[in-house]
């Protein structure tokens, strides 16, 4: 495949990305022009300004990306096409005469320039958008091996890595018709088995197991790793697992109690009901972390007395700057969808080396544009995949209800 060459509107769908880099892409000098009239324009967004702050550093931190400056040979081509001069048909002209020496892709997010690309320039054109996550990293990988494989893996001698897993990566083992066998995590010296026993607490009463080969990775990864990152849909039990396993290391003195982050972020789509009365723990409660704990603690007076003893902590992001999270606490940041890089970053820097972080989102539920370009908890993954204090589960199904899983297709 060629190079890319992006046009304005793809080169701000990648501003954030790591696509960008010099040996990759190249743009015209239209799109250098508009970027500028982006940052400065009052018509514009604040989230598409973003967008192009964000690109302008990225082309800084790429000098040598190459651009291709528009000159008479792309108006006249335009004019010989009978095509109007404009930006847009501008920069497909300039990628055109690109390509008469150079193999490329063009890569725009206007359907309308891809249609003058392909059909008046015969460029192939795509988008930088792909709704195939078929190659998302999941924390897990499905395996079926071999006799010889599976005598390698259950061998106390063999450290072999034979699955080729990232440190804290589970392997879920089926047989040749696709029946579950086991599920190991490899700990970069071999391949553990993975904690499967019920957990019983005070905070919840009941005797908490596994529904599934997803939260038994979860609750392994929890109890085992310093940070376990969780992801999955509205109803999967990310919060409640997150909650069970703190409650019990907590009950079980291993920590002292539970720092829980939260942006209070409203609703994508939701007016906002304006300010809330109170002290900042009361306006807390009244918000989506206030909904989260009395759901899974049962009741508001048992999540008070958790505060009231200081077993939980409840800290709005806002107020993060300047905090420590001892050696003994846990930190939680729950609908961490809602977080930019920086913003994140701010928050995982206030951890001390003894402390265990639970990080946990929905990236089907950001409820600002501005988390999907800018997504703190993706890049989380991203970066810290492969490290040793560091473990990640998606979780694939919702067992709140049937309803909850039916509407999943909406």
């Amino acid at each position: 495949m060629g190079r890319k060459f992006l046009d304005t509107c793809s080169l701000l769908e990648l501003a954030n990305s790591s696509d960008i880099n010099a040996n990759d892409i190249c743009l015209s000098s239209i799109t250098l022009q508009e970027l500028e009239n982006i940052k400065t324009s009052a018509n514009k967004d604040s989230e598409t300004k973003y967008r192009a702050r964000v690109a302008v550093r990225a082309l800084k931190d790429n000098p040598d990306v190459e651009i291709i400056v528009v000159n008479k040979d792309d108006h006249n081509c335009l004019d010989d096409k009978e095509l109007e001069i404009t930006n847009d048909n501008l920069i497909i002209a300039s990628a055109y005469r690109y390509s008469q020496e150079h193999d490329i892709v063009f890569y725009t997010e206007d359907l309308l320039c891809g249609f003058i690309a392909k059909n008046y320039f015969g460029l192939e054109a795509q988008s930088v958008k792909t709704d195939d996550k078929s190659d998302m990293y999941k924390g897990y990988k499905v395996v079926i091996p071999t006799d010889e494989e599976l005598a390698q893996v259950y061998d106390k001698d063999n450290c072999y890595n034979l699955f080729g897993c990232n440190i804290n990566e589970y392997v879920v083992i089926n047989d040749s018709e696709g029946n579950f066998c086991d599920v190991l995590r490899w700990t970069g010296t071999k391949y553990a088995n993975v904690f499967n026993k019920v957990i019983k607490t005070l905070a919840f009463g009941d005797k908490i197991k596994a529904k599934d080969i997803y939260q038994r990775m979860v609750m392994d990864s929890i109890l085992n790793n310093t940070m376990t990152c969780i992801s999955g849909k509205a109803g999967s039990g990310k919060s409640l697992l997150s909650l069970v396993c703190a409650m019990y290391l907590i009950e079980n003195g291993k920590y002292d109690s539970l720092v829980i982050l939260f942006n209070p972020c409203p609703v994508r789509g939701a007016t906002q009901m304006g300010y809330y009365q109170g002290s900042l723990i009361d306006k807390a409660m009244q918000s989506n972390i206030g909904n989260v704990l009395i759901t899974k603690f049962g009741d508001r007076f048992a999540v008070d007395n958790y505060i009231a003893q200081g077993k939980i902590k409840l800290i709005p992001m806002t107020e993060c700057r300047g905090m420590e999270i001892r050696d003994n606490k846990i930190l939680y940041i729950t609908e961490a969808e809602n977080t930019t890089v920086d913003l994140m970053k701010i928050c995982l820097s206030r951890v001390s080396s003894g402390a265990k972080v639970i990080v946990e989102g929905d990236f089907e539920q950001v409820d600002s544009k501005l988390f999907d370009i800018n997504n703190g908890m993706a890049r989380v993954i991203e970066i810290l995949t492969g490290e040793d204090v560091f473990g990640y589960v998606q979780l694939q199904n919702i067992w709140r209800s049937k309803i909850a899983t039916l509407v999943d297709k909406l």
